[in-house]
C-alpha cells in the first residue's frame, strides 16, 4: 500500500464549507476591505448582533444586568487564539502569587480526558501542569470525581489551580453537556471558589502596600474556559448549557466560540464572552501587539450567531445538511468496525449503508452485509457521539500479540505489540493518519486513537479498508487465531 495516498485521519476540518456564511462576508467587506477597523464602528456594531444569538440561545445574565454588557464581549482569532491568551493571563497571575506569597506553587488546569489534542499540549508548552480527571464511560465528568480531585490538590499544597478547561460539545467524545450536568460541576466550583476568595481576604489582611495591592488585584480563583466552538454541531435535541447561564459563575467563567467546526475553519475567527476582567485583560493584549480583528471575519461570525431572520435562515439550513453527513458519517464507520449489532440505525438507514458499501468494495449486496454484520475483528469505536465528527478506535484487544515491526523479504522484524508507537508503525505502512490517543490525554499504554468522520463514504470505507489491511498484514498471519471482538459485540 505505499504508493497509495496518505489517508489523514488526524484533522478536525468539518465536511462541508459555510459557503453563504464566507459570500455574506466577502460582500459585506467589498467596500471597506481596505480599511482598519481598529475595534470602530463595524466591531462596535457587530456584538450587538452576535450577542443577540447567545441571549436568544442561553439566556446568559450578567450579574445585576438583564443580559451581557459589551464589555464582556472581544473578537478573537479562533477559539485557540483565545484559549492561549487566557492561559498566558492566568500564568501571569499565578506567578504574582507566589511572589506576593513566597511561594513555589506550580500553575496547573484541570482537563477531563479525553479533551481536545492541542489543547491538552498547549499548557505543557507553557510550563502549566494539567491535572486530568478521567471523564464517565459516557464522556461526561463527575461532580464527585472534581471535587474530590480539587481537594486533594489543595491538601498537597504543591499546585495553584489556576483554570479548567472542557469542551461543550465534547471533542473527541461528542458528549452534550447539558443543562443538568452544568448545575452539577458549577456547584462545585462555586464553592471552591468562595473557599478561594475568603483564603485571600484573610492573607490580604496580613499584606501591606505594594503587596496587598499586588494581590488585590490579581485573581485567585478558578477561570472554567468554556470552548463551545462545536455549538450546533448537536444530533439530537440535548442542547449544551455554558456554564455562564449561571450567574453564580459569570466572575469566574470565559466563553469561547467560533465558526471554524461549522464550515469556517479557514477564516479563524471567534468570540470571547465572560468575565469582564478576562476580557479586557485579553483586548489590552491584542492592542500592545498592534492586533485587531480582521473586518471580513467579523462580517462572517453574523450568520455563525444569528440575529437577523435571514441569517437565522442560512444557519439552519447549513448545519441542518452538515449535521445529517456527520451523523450518517459516523454511524457509517461504527457499523464497518464494530458491526450492526452495535449501532442504532434506522432500516432505510441499514440499506443505505449495505448498497453503498456494496456499490463501493464491488461485492454483492450480501457480500457487504455480512461483512457489515460481523465487523472488523481486533478493533471497537468506543464512541456514541452526540455531536460532532469523531470516535475513539480502540485497538486495545490486540495488545502483546506477535507482529510485523518492519517488513523484509529475507527477515521481517517481529515484536509484541505493546503500545501507540507499535501502532503508528503499522498505520504508517498503510498510508494512515490518526491523532494519537496520548494527545488526547491517553496513556501511550491504552491504545486508543482517535479519528475523524467527516468523510465521504467512498473515503470512510477506504479508511477502515486499510486499517483492516493493516491487522491482516501485521498481526493476523503470525497469530494462531485472528483477535476477536469484546463478549459485549458479539452477544
Amino acid at each position: 500500500m505505499t504508493n497509495l495516498k496518505r489517508i489523514d485521519a488526524s484533522i478536525g476540518d468539518p465536511c462541508r464549507a459555510f459557503k453563504e456564511a464566507a459570500q455574506y462576508a466577502m460582500d459585506k467587506t467589498l467596500s471597506t476591505l481596505n480599511q482598519y477597523d481598529n475595534y470602530g464602528d463595524i466591531a462596535h456594531y457587530m456584538p450587538t448582533e452576535i450577542m443577540g444569538f447567545f441571549d436568544r440561545e442561553f439566556d446568559i445574565k450578567q450579574p445585576g444586568w438583564s443580559g451581557v454588557g459589551l464589555q464582556s464581549y472581544a473578537y478573537t482569532n479562533g477559539v485557540t487564539d483565545g484559549y492561549d491568551s487566557l492561559l498566558a493571563i492566568r500564568l501571569s497571575h499565578a506567578k504574582t502569587y507566589n511572589e506576593v506569597t513566597r511561594q513555589d506553587l506550580k500553575p496547573a488546569i484541570i482537563m477531563p480526558v479525553p479533551t481536545y489534542g492541542i489543547f491538552f499540549a498547549q499548557p505543557e508548552k507553557m510550563g502549566i501542569e494539567i491535572v486530568k480527571l478521567k471523564r464517565e464511560a459516557d464522556g461526561s465528568v463527575c461532580p464527585d470525581k472534581l471535587l474530590e480531585l480539587m481537594r486533594s490538590v489543595e491538601k498537597k499544597g504543591e499546585q495553584q489551580l489556576i483554570a479548567y478547561y472542557d469542551s461543550n460539545p465534547n471533542n473527541p467524545t461528542g458528549y452534550v453537556r447539558g443543562q443538568e450536568d452544568t448545575e452539577k460541576l458549577a456547584d462545585v466550583f462555586v464553592r471552591y471558589n468562595r473557599y478561594k476568595d475568603q483564603q485571600k481576604e484573610q492573607l490580604l489582611n496580613t499584606l501591606k502596600r505594594d503587596k496587598f495591592r499586588a494581590l488585590r488585584d490579581t485573581p485567585t480563583t478558578l477561570l472554567a474556559i468554556d470552548d463551545m466552538v462545536y455549538l450546533g454541531l448537536e444530533y439530537t435535541k440535548k442542547k449544551p448549557m455554558p456554564f455562564l447561564n449561571i450567574e453564580d459563575m459569570y466572575d469566574n467563567t470565559v466563553m469561547l466560540a467560533g465558526g471554524s467546526k461549522i464550515g469556517l475553519t479557514g477564516l479563524r475567527t471567534g468570540v470571547m464572552i465572560g468575565s469582564e476582567k478576562y476580557v479586557e485583560a485579553y483586548k489590552k493584549e491584542k492592542k500592545l501587539k498592534q492586533y485587531f480583528p480582521s473586518t471580513l471575519n467579523m462580517h462572517a461570525l453574523t450568520p455563525v450567531f444569528p440575529s437577523e431572520d435571514a441569517h437565522i435562515k442560512m444557519r439552519n439550513k447549513h448545519l441542518k445538511a452538515l449535521n445529517t453527513k456527520h451523523q450518517f458519517s459516523g454511524l457509517l464507520m461504527k457499523a464497518i468496525v464494530n458491526g450492526f449489532a452495535d449501532v442504532e440505525i434506522t432500516e432505510a438507514q441499514r440499506t443505505k449503508m449495505i448498497s453503498l458499501y456494496s456499490n463501493i468494495k464491488r461485492i454483492s449486496p450480501t457480500e457487504a452485509e455480512d461483512k457489515l454484520t460481523h465487523g472488523i475483528n481486533g478493533i471497537t469505536i468506543i464512541t456514541t457521539p452526540q455531536s460532532g465528527f469523531f470516535h475513539l478506535v480502540d485497538y486495545s484487544a490486540l495488545k502483546g500479540m506477535l507482529f510485523i515491526e518492519q517488513k523484509n523479504y529475507y527477515k521481517p522484524t517481529i515484536s509484541r505489540l505493546s503500545d501507540e508507537w507499535d501502532l503508528q508503525n503499522m498505520h504508517r505502512e498503510a498510508q494512515l493518519g490518526f491523532c494519537a490517543g496520548e494527545h488526547c490525554g491517553f496513556t501511550r499504554d491504552d491504545m486508543i486513537v482517535r479519528t475523524t468522520f467527516a468523510m465521504t463514504p467512498r473515503d470512510i470505507i477506504a479508511l477502515t479498508t486499510r486499517m483492516e489491511y493493516a491487522i491482516d498484514e501485521h498481526i493476523r498471519p503470525l497469530q494462531h487465531t485472528h483477535p476477536e471482538k469484546p463478549d459485549s459485540l458479539t452477544a
